[in-house]
């Protein structure tokens, strides 16, 4: 097949949806991803021919069962890593994970293992990782509180689990290198979008987070410059380990994300709590 095929984790909403409506609006083909079948339905009807796979981040099982499907596509041009949660308490997955760390960062860590070949075999292709301003926030990698069983706060964990995304994007480049597939990581702009919405934070965060996203949040349009930048924009053919921002240029992510022994250690961590899902997919 010719027509290239675009895949937008978390695409039933927000960001996501935005970006699947403008792939598909440039001629992509698009795939959707998403946990709820019927928000599914809803916004694969929206854009118009796009194309949706059920798959929730919080069940591992569910993402081994999400790449099989996907691995049946012709191919796969762009992987666009797009789902994240942000939640005010400690909830742990069906996996015995951190609801965070499993949603924001394992869950995309064993799609885009299982993927890869694919991503390969279409080359050139893209892996685009929706990371977050936030992560400067971390004060630390948090390794000896992986699974924040000692401490928990929702601006920790999302600082902590988006930091992981860049330098999961930056240690997954290197090991890459040379197989015609990229890597890259980026901050989308403080965006009008339902993450931390639904119930999902509490108390004082549930009140100044929706007053912070009415004033000073960009519409959720604004969200897909950046992702489709990273993803499409010809002059970025080849490059790859790095992380961009709403100017649209790359730019320095934190002292803490450009550490190369503290990605391999992540790495490793991440392999180990998905390695049996990722044998039995293979």
């Amino acid at each position: 097949m010719s027509q290239k095929t675009a895949i937008v984790t978390g695409g039933n909403s927000g960001i996501g949806l935005v970006t699947a409506r403008e792939f598909a609006r440039r001629g992509w083909r698009v795939i959707i991803t998403g946990r709820d079948e019927s928000r599914l339905r809803a916004a694969a009807d929206q854009i118009g021919g796009a194309i949706w796979r059920k798959g929730d981040f919080a069940s591992l099982k569910d993402v081994c069962a999400l790449a099989q499907a996907l691995n049946a596509e012709p191919r796969i041009d762009v992987l666009v890593n797009n789902v994240g949660v942000s939640l005010s308490r400690k909830q742990v997955t069906e996996d015995g994970n951190d609801m965070m760390l499993q949603v924001n960062h394992l869950s995309s860590f064993l799609l885009t293992a299982l993927l890869l070949e694919k991503l390969k075999a279409s080359a050139p292709a893209r892996i685009v990782n929706v990371a977050s301003r936030a992560h400067y926030w971390a004060s630390s990698l948090g390794f000896e509180d992986f699974q924040f069983n000692k401490a928990y706060s929702a601006r920790i964990a999302y600082a902590r689990t988006k930091l992981y995304n860049i330098v999961f994007t930056r240690e997954l480049s290197r090991r890459i290198s040379g197989t015609g597939v990229t890597a890259n990581a980026l901050h989308p702009g403080v965006i009008r979008t339902s993450i931390g919405h639904d119930g999902d934070l509490v108390g004082i965060a549930a009140v100044v987070w929706p007053l912070l996203q009415r004033w000073r949040a960009d519409p959720v349009e604004a969200g897909t410059r950046v992702t489709m930048h990273v993803a499409t924009a010809p002059e970025l053919e080849g490059v790859s380990g790095k992380y961009f921002s709403t100017d649209l240029r790359e730019t320095m992510p934190s002292p803490l994300a450009q550490d190369g022994q503290a990605a391999a250690t992540l790495w490793a961590m991440s392999e180990e709590l998905v390695r049996s899902f990722a044998t039995a997919q293979n």
